[in-house]
């Protein structure tokens, strides 16, 4: 018998936006919210770095990097580079991001801080061993980095070390109790293990924290489905999120056995998309080729 763990771990790939909350999502502000900060930056010269910090904690990119321009006669240049790091690591352009987190490994006034951007980026490129021992060595040196304790909980997640696992998002959540990345992270990492009453637990934690975080929303859809209760898991879905909702409730479906259910979700998925939903069709094609294959074993004469 297939059990959901095991699907789990050979078949997410095939559901749309199941994903762990990396830490260091990726947004950018729109043109017309940078000149108040840049005007802020002027009437706050003392303290321009935590103008930058809140802008890269709200994932406003574009801000946060003309708020840097402005600030190089008010911050040591060695913060600025580091933040511009964070910024190359929130539009995603990792090998940029992890070549400016190194240059700055040495720089005692950041070294830490860069050694964890380091390891978050090399995770992000799926160098596993080399963000680990990056990560390893930033809470070394700051044991205070609640991101580099995250980053190597999803480290340990990748090998199902779970022991490592927890004692990371531990420390990350003794030091900030309401981290949402640290919240929906252990709840996926629970999420995989089984646990799915722990992993509620954290992701709507999170979500208390960050009601937008749509990787908590789609993991808790998920977590509540594969515990058979469909009914909870649309619960605050809407026009926009129903395709996918449907897609992700589908797949848990499927992974409980309870395949006419998880057909007729993902049907519904085709039927509402305004485009071709391939998601959709990949996990129909997938459902279909299981059910074969399950028929063909338990055939007379097997």
């Amino acid at each position: 018998m297939i059990t959901v763990r095991t699907w789990l771990a050979a078949a997410l790939v095939v559901v749309a936006g199941v994903a762990a909350a990396a830490p260091g999502a990726t947004a950018n502000a729109p043109p017309a919210a940078i000149a108040p900060l840049v005007s802020a930056l002027s009437a706050h010269a003392a303290d321009p770095l935590s103008l930058i910090d809140a802008a890269l904690h709200d994932n406003r990119v574009s801000a946060a990097r003309a708020l840097i321009d402005g600030a190089h006669l008010h911050a040591p240049e060695v913060e600025l580079a580091l933040r511009l790091g964070e910024c190359a690591l929130a539009s995603d352009q990792l090998d940029e991001a992890a070549s400016t987190f190194a240059h700055l490994e040495a720089e005692p006034q950041v070294g830490a801080r860069a050694l964890q951007g380091f390891g978050i980026a090399e995770l992000r490129r799926g160098h596993d061993v080399a963000a680990i021992h990056a990560l390893n060595a930033a809470v070394a040196g700051d044991p205070k980095l609640v991101r580099a304790w995250t980053a190597l909980g999803v480290a340990a997640d990748r090998t199902r070390n779970w022991s490592a696992a927890d004692r990371a998002y531990g420390h990350a959540l003794a030091l900030v109790p309401d981290s949402e990345s640290a919240l929906a992270n252990r709840g996926y990492s629970r999420l995989l293990r089984g646990n799915y009453a722990e992993a509620a637990e954290d992701l709507r934690a999170a979500l208390v924290v960050h009601p937008g975080l749509e990787s908590a929303q789609t993991n808790l859809r998920l977590t509540l489905a594969l515990q058979g209760d469909y009914k909870a898991a649309f619960k605050g879905s809407n026009r926009t999120t129903l395709a996918r909702d449907l897609n992700t409730i589908g797949f848990a479906a499927m992974a409980r056995g309870d395949y006419a259910a998880a057909e007729g979700y993902f049907n519904r998925a085709m039927e509402l998309s305004p485009a071709f939903d391939r998601t959709a069709w990949n996990n129909l094609i997938y459902l279909k080729n299981l059910t074969g294959r399950l028929s063909g074993e338990n055939a007379p004469g097997r």
